[in-house]
């Protein structure tokens, strides 16, 4: 049996790969970190020093203490905004303070019994593992320079003349989260951090010190790529996003009315064997891989997302994706049997 790790119920592609183990004979049982995080109805027995691992989730048992192989898909929310309105009271004026500080600890009580559960499959086959689902950009950055990559002259300060000089440099830059891209909730709206670019003017308008912030060199680009990489083989899609003001800077600012064109890419052998060399260098079996294309002739790496989404490249490419996921669990549960 293959256990699956996901954040929500809302995962489409998760859905796909459980449909495909279904079809290819294999059984899973899937717990969502928004169950464990107070979204569900839970139990979850320790008897003596067994641990078996018996979760109920609304109502029904979750036989985890069976399972082969684990797949991370992904886990707890980092932001507690829904168990705000869900399991504490709305917060008076005067008591914020109060309210984050009990969201906080709620947080850190599902991180500690994520770890336990975490512990207690340690000995199992793993596809992704929670330990390296979150890297850090700027080694990330470092690493793939070290593999052979170009990446973009970057900037991290707190001061508005630095990042004056940088500009200056380099013309326009970009700025974007130096660790995860959040949203953030403020009633019934939603806030994203995207991708920005900022110029010469845009930065003289910044006060003259802020918040650590990340800048980098804005590549004029052809197209972008996004490869997923699985078990050693990689899937390349290129996105056509320059061609729509919408999507320029950062593509995740759809155009539901005119998409842009996806269509599968050809990597070239040394960019395979540099992707190589860094997967196996980060210790990742599987990720989400973005670069670009530069007018100049610059291929310029981004970044990598361990528990990024890849139904995005298996549709437009006709990759299969799922299947291949699934395959690949299916083996690890079969190495689970033989261990």
């Amino acid at each position: 049996m293959i256990l699956i790790l996901s954040q929500s119920s809302m995962e489409p592609t998760t859905e796909e790969v459980m449909d495909w183990l279904e079809a290819l004979g294999e059984s899973c049982v899937r717990l969502n970190g928004e169950d464990v995080d107070g979204g569900a109805a839970l139990r979850f027995r320790v008897e003596d020093d067994t641990a078996d691992l018996a979760f109920e989730v609304g109502g029904a048992e979750l036989p985890l203490s069976s399972a082969e192989a684990v797949w991370f898909r992904r886990w707890l929310h980092e932001r507690r905004a829904e168990m705000a309105s869900s399991l504490l009271a709305e917060p008076a004026a005067d008591t914020l303070r109060l309210d984050f500080e009990l969201r906080r600890h709620l947080t850190l009580e599902s991180r500690k019994l994520s770890d336990f559960v975490f512990s207690r499959l340690a000995g199992l086959p793993w596809l992704s593992h929670p330990h390296r689902a979150s890297l850090n950009k700027l080694d990330t950055l470092t690493r793939a320079a070290r593999a052979g990559f170009l990446t973009p002259a970057t900037l991290v300060t707190t001061e508005r003349e630095a990042l004056r000089r940088f500009c200056a440099a380099h013309g326009t830059v970009i700025t974007k989260p130096a660790g995860e891209v959040d949203m953030f909730l403020d009633g019934e709206r939603s806030h994203f951090l995207f991708t920005t670019a900022l110029d010469l003017a845009a930065v003289d308008a910044l006060p003259e010190r802020f918040a650590p912030s990340l800048f980098q060199e804005k590549v004029d680009k052809d197209y972008e790529l996004r490869i997923f990489y699985l078990a050693g083989e990689c899937h390349a899609m290129a996105i056509f996003s320059q061609t729509d003001p919408q999507t320029q800077t950062d593509f995740r600012h759809y155009n539901r009315e005119r998409p842009n064109r996806m269509v599968p890419y050809r990597l070239s052998p040394p960019t395979e064997e540099r992707i190589h060399r860094l997967m196996a260098d980060l210790g990742l079996e599987t990720g989400s891989l973005d670069l670009l294309q530069g007018r100049d002739g610059r291929e310029v790496f981004l970044e990598i997302n361990p528990v990024g989404q890849f139904g995005m490249v298996s549709k437009p490419c006709n990759y299969g994706l799922e299947k291949k996921v699934a395959q690949l669990l299916m083996r690890k549960a079969a190495d689970g049997r033989r261990a």
